[in-house]
């Protein structure tokens, strides 16, 4: 991870129709890349207010575009904040 940085990779995503497969796709990372540090919403989210916070500590973003996903007001803050 780059100085300053808390996780190589955020997952960006909407809850509806993204929650299981951006968990599957962390979980299968971290299995390829021992001592990968990535951001999910239901592991490390505190608080959703600090959301650019989180991606501004994220080296890379993962936006995982399913149905509804330029609907969420909280996913576009994730896109204008990346």
């Amino acid at each position: 991870i780059v100085m300053g940085l808390t996780w190589h990779l955020f997952n960006s995503h909407i809850w509806s129709t993204g929650q299981d497969a951006v968990g599957n796709i962390k979980s299968e990372l971290q299995l390829l890349v021992p001592g990968l540090k990535i951001f999910l919403d239901v592991d490390d989210l505190k608080d959703i207010g600090s959301l650019e916070e989180y991606i501004q500590h994220s080296q890379m973003i993962l936006f995982f575009l399913s149905c509804g996903y330029f609907r969420s007001k909280n996913c576009l803050r994730e896109v204008r904040s990346s």
